[in-house]
């Protein structure tokens, strides 16, 4: 029998209980906001942290100043973040539509920030700390080098909140960890790549029952349904995914954290690197898992059999991205290197840096 997403995990915290009328409002909690929230805490504990490590090493940045930086930060990823998707991922729509880019009300109805693209969400990062550190002339370069290194922990928890929505899911396999999750797109059956899982599989598919009769001779009830095609109506199926967000959860986060946090803290070449190195690391990471995660559903195309959204080839608009970011990653490595003259900076007493 296939894996199946665990059906007691629910995206809302409280899923179930039944509260009085005052106390109602507990009901939206979802996990999902909830692991942005434990994410960004873990951040800043971490980051605090590296306040400590440092010592004295730290010239114009102390916990005062990192405080101050968080919350800009936090801005300019979210505006990276949504900006960058609407630009990228669903300009058509957005482009008709501008003022759902920032105030998402359409027809009076609050919708949500339905859309955010991660490396957007580090350009945010990067040119909002940029702005800050210019204004109050901070070394950006030591903010990096404190930043980053607790970015990735913090983001498999968002990862996290993926899984437990149940979205972001991988590829179809017939692999022993593909899962079945429950609100995935059907497929046509007469697609090739879902009759070669089938075959791999040994599934038997019997359209007039509507059921999936399995190599054990178990039968599955409720994978297979209809879709309209090309003005038809075929016959679809959700099949095993790969559980792409526990992928990017291990290399995006945990080991991306472990490498940074034991390895290139301690023996990082120059000033600024850590932010270099991570740019690098989680463009390498995403790029790997983008062949297991599947792409965005926008750069599909049913009709003409194309159901992986990919771009250029075989990569997806998340590896083009990747690319893109890597030798962003390795130019500011050579500016950092060779063309950055720090200019006069706002020091910190060491007194200041103990507190």
């Amino acid at each position: 029998m296939p894996h199946y997403f665990p059906s007691w995990l629910k995206p809302e915290v409280f899923a179930g209980v039944n509260f009085p009328p005052a106390l109602s409002f507990l009901g939206v909690i979802r996990w999902y906001g909830v692991m942005y929230i434990v994410g960004l805490l873990i951040f800043l504990c971490l980051a605090h942290y590296q306040i400590r490590y440092y010592k004295g090493k730290l010239k114009t940045l102390n916990d005062e100043r990192l405080d101050n930086m968080f919350f800009v930060g936090v801005i300019g990823l979210i505006l990276g973040g949504r900006i960058f998707y609407c630009l990228v991922y669903d300009w058509p729509y957005f482009s008709k539509h501008l003022n759902e880019i920032l105030i998402p009300v359409s027809n009076g109805q609050f919708t949500g920030f339905a859309g955010m693209a991660y490396h957007g969400a580090v350009i945010g990062i990067f040119v909002s700390l940029a702005i800050y550190a210019t204004i109050k002339k901070i070394d950006w370069r030591e903010a990096i080098d404190v930043i980053f290194p607790s970015t990735a922990l913090g983001y498999a928890f968002g990862r996290l909140g993926n899984f437990i929505n149940a979205e972001l899911y991988g590829r179809i396999t017939a692999s022993s960890v593909g899962m079945i999750f429950p609100n995935a797109e059907k497929l046509p059956l007469n697609l090739p790549d879902v009759q070669r899982v089938l075959e791999k599989l040994q599934w038997q598919v019997n359209e007039a029952t509507g059921t999936v009769t399995t190599a054990a001779g178990n039968v599955i009830n409720g994978l297979v349904g209809k879709m309209m095609l090309n003005d038809s109506v075929v016959t679809a199926i959700n099949l095993p995914r790969h559980p792409s967000q526990l992928y990017e959860i291990f290399l995006e986060g945990i080991l991306l954290f472990l490498v940074m946090w034991f390895i290139t803290r301690k023996y990082k070449p120059l000033q600024g690197y850590q932010g270099t190195f991570y740019i690098c690391g989680y463009a390498i990471a995403r790029f790997i898992v983008e062949f297991f995660r599947q792409p965005d559903y926008q750069f599909a195309d049913f009709a003409s059999g194309k159901y992986v959204g990919t771009v250029a080839g075989i990569f997806s608009m998340g590896q083009i991205l990747s690319i893109l970011m890597f030798a962003a990653g390795i130019l500011l490595a050579v500016f950092i290197k060779y063309l950055y003259k720090p200019k006069e900076l706002s020091s910190i007493s060491s007194e200041k840096q103990k507190k």
